[in-house]
């Protein structure tokens, strides 16, 4: 099968062959880690009608391999080799179908007619069932793959041995699967960003965990670990060993200091016998290593269980790591406090474990990688990092593309914020797994976020931090790939993204997805752009509102923006004379709008309306006169003929003269500077009288 498919194996895998029941495909060399073990097991047993298995296996093979001869004869065949994951998929489906037909009395496809797959697709058009709660009908890009697998039986009847339909009947004859189901994929993406109240509150937990907690968390895995590594090869404490622990403690009598306890974890697991009911919390193991020991022996267990009892109650008992830790700074106030209270090596583990999480969250929200593209990131997938002009630094990952690519994917590279190469570093640490291991493992956001909430809360860590508390709600990698595009669209230019204030983290990004023409990342960007536009519109339809309600707009292009409204508006009139209902119609005024709102280049501080560069006062500065896009960089809105200023930009321009006043009072500023930035302060008062004596106006109109 896999010589015939093209599919590599590792060495000593084994090989499916055609007439087995049962394929195994564990050995692929390609196989990415979006496939997981159960798609790698094709059992055909599944299906019931022993005919009909050979009919999905001959499918299948022709999927995989449609160079393959005998596939090149078929003159309706896919010319396109599907992936193994995919094929997998297609088994289920025809599984479902087979055995429905089974169960309807069918024996043989030729009796198969067109009445039955319309009942068959109405079956897996509804959920399934779950008791108290009614059913629905599913989406149609879910029920896609019950119509193509009806139709590719009539696609291969040149090939198939066993059985087929009858001669020239074809499922929904003259329809392609997503007409029959009325899936379009060209529609609006349907994935929700992530809302402000529950991403603020995450990135800034992750965010902590990572640049505060998370390096002494790593320091002190690292210790833990080589203090494991001395003792793997020591036995267990006998009773040669006891005077050498005595003496040790002895000395933690003399200095108060606690027995070390087991964590909460391996508490509730204990026994409660009576004996041991005293010295229930003691770290038998953690006191082993005392004296350079695994564990304890019975019998020096024994020996020792009445003088512990004894120093137990003196000191009692106390979690072994971390209890001089050092001190960081909360969140929410910036008091110094111990980066944690002391923790039993369990409680070690637990707390990297959710700071790997941290870590996955951190990347996933600031990089925008997919799914496949988190799995393929390997420990040791940081590059070296790349000097830009100006002493900043490029970060990079490595990982592999594989949507819409060859089955296994093709390297690829992700340029990154250093946040997030931080991030990644840290997650090395604390995994401490070989260079080519994945790093995280699953990305299962939602579970993973569950039990990191409830751990925050409690361990008390959330309150200890100052952190705030991580609401409840959906959650998963498409959704913050999604919130990241939007970010990035609504910003300046569409390129400054500022969900919380990092470094350059737009311009990096947008790099980053700018790097592989062709790729994901132009699909990514595509999206940003698409995103980009329909903002556009809102803020030219609430321009245009404003004109109407009688708030004009400020600056030197205000009058040909005012004009351009009063246009639209004239067409509005018109055409309510011949269908009164367009003035109602938003759609209908977006239409209107679309092509100034494609001219608005959105400034930090103006609407710039492009709408002829050789008027574009930046373009003049640059020497570009022919270019198609301002430089918002270099923007003059005040002289621009082509900006505007409305109500929304007037705290811009009022907190940068409130700022230069505190310049100009300040005696360490020279007078030279000072003379300079009057004008600046000048102007932008200016523009803010401007913007005021604009809705004055119409206050007074009104």
């Amino acid at each position: 099968m896999c010589e015939i498919a093209g599919l590599r194996l590792v060495d000593g895998a084994s090989r499916p062959r055609f007439e087995q029941d049962r394929w195994v495909f564990s050995g692929l060399a390609d196989a990415h880690r979006m496939m997981s073990d159960h798609e790698q097991i094709w059992n055909f047993t599944w299906i019931a009608n022993p005919r009909w298995r050979v009919v999905a296996k001959e499918i299948l093979l022709a999927m995989l391999a449609p160079q393959y001869e005998a596939v090149l004869e078929c003159s309706h065949a896919l010319r396109a080799a599907r992936s193994p994951r995919t094929c997998f998929n297609f088994l289920q489906r025809y599984t479902e179908w087979f055995n429905w037909l089974t169960k309807q009395g069918i024996t043989a496809l030729e009796d198969v007619t067109q009445e039955m797959c319309e009942r068959y697709l109405e079956h897996y058009s509804w959920s399934v069932p779950v008791r108290g709660r009614p059913r629905r009908r599913l989406e149609p890009y879910s029920t896609v793959a019950h119509v193509r697998i009806l139709k590719l039986i009539a696609q291969y009847k040149e090939l198939l041995s066993s059985d087929s339909y009858e001669t020239g009947f074809v499922p929904w004859r003259g329809k392609t699967a997503t007409q029959v189901v009325g899936y379009k994929s060209k529609g609006p993406n349907l994935t929700p960003p992530v809302p402000d109240s529950m991403l603020q509150p995450l990135l800034a937990t992750c965010l902590y965990f990572v640049n505060e907690v998370g390096p002494h968390l790593a320091d002190l895995m690292d210790t833990a670990r080589t203090s494991r590594a001395d003792t793997t090869a020591s036995g267990s404490i006998t009773l040669a060993h006891l005077p050498a622990l005595r003496q040790i403690l002895a000395l933690m009598r003399a200095d108060g200091e606690p027995l070390p306890a087991v964590d909460d974890v391996q508490l509730r697991k204990r026994s409660t016998l009576e004996q041991e009911g005293p010295l229930k919390r003691l770290g038998w193991e953690a006191l082993a290593r005392t004296v350079g020991a695994r564990r304890f022996g019975d019998d020096a267990r024994r020996r020792m269980i009445p003088e512990l009892i004894t120093l137990a109650a003196e000191v009692g008992f106390e979690p072994p790591l971390a209890r001089q830790a050092a001190a960081i700074p909360r969140l929410v106030d910036g008091e110094l406090i111990p980066w944690t209270s002391p923790l039993a090596e369990g409680d070690l583990v637990f707390m990297a474990d959710h700071a790997v999480t941290a870590c996955l969250v951190v990347t996933c929200a600031l990089s925008g990688m997919r799914t496949s593209e988190l799995l393929e990131i390997e420990a040791g997938c940081r590059l070296p990092a790349v000097a830009t002009p100006g002493g900043g630094r490029r970060f990079r990952l490595a990982s592999r593309l594989i949507k819409g690519q060859k089955f296994g994917g093709v390297p690829d590279e992700w340029v990154v914020i250093e946040q997030v190469d931080r991030a990644v570093a840290l997650a090395e640490r604390l995994v401490n797994r070989p260079a080519g291991e994945a790093l995280f493992g699953t990305i299962d956001l939602a579970g993973r976020l569950k039990n990191l909430r409830g751990w925050l809360e409690r361990t008390g860590n959330r309150e200890r931090w100052g952190l705030p508390v991580l609401p409840q709600g959906p959650l998963n990698a498409r959704m913050l790939r999604r919130t990241l595009s939007l970010a990035i669209a609504e910003r300046p230019g569409g390129l400054l993204a500022a969900k919380i204030a990092l470094k350059h983290i737009s311009v990096a990004t947008t790099e980053g997805y700018a790097a592989r023409p062709g790729g994901s990342q132009r699909l990514f960007h595509a999206e940003i752009e698409e995103a980009e536009e329909a903002h556009h519109v809102q803020l030219t339809v609430q321009a245009f509102r404003d004109v109407q309600a009688g708030r004009m707009p400020a600056g030197p292009g205000a009058r040909g923006l005012i004009e351009a409204f009063h246009h639209v508006d004239a067409q509005l009139k018109d055409a309510a004379g011949t269908d009164p209902k367009v003035l109602k119609d938003d759609r209908h005024l977006e239409n209107l709008l679309r092509k100034q709102a494609k001219t608005l280049h959105v400034g930090p501080a103006n609407f710039c309306w492009f709408r002829d560069p050789s008027k574009a006062l930046c373009l003049r500065l640059a020497g570009t006169p022919n270019a198609t896009k301002p430089l918002v960089g270099m923007c003059d809105s005040a002289r621009c003929p082509q900006a505007t200023h409305h109500p929304c930009h007037r705290p811009v321009w009022a907190g940068q003269a409130t700022a230069i006043d505190v310049f100009i009072e300040s005696p360490r500023v020279a007078k030279g500077e000072k003379a300079r930035l009057v004008p600046e302060r000048d102007r932008a008062l200016r523009v803010v009288a401007e913007i005021d004596a604009a809705q004055a106006a119409s206050v007074g109109e009104d």
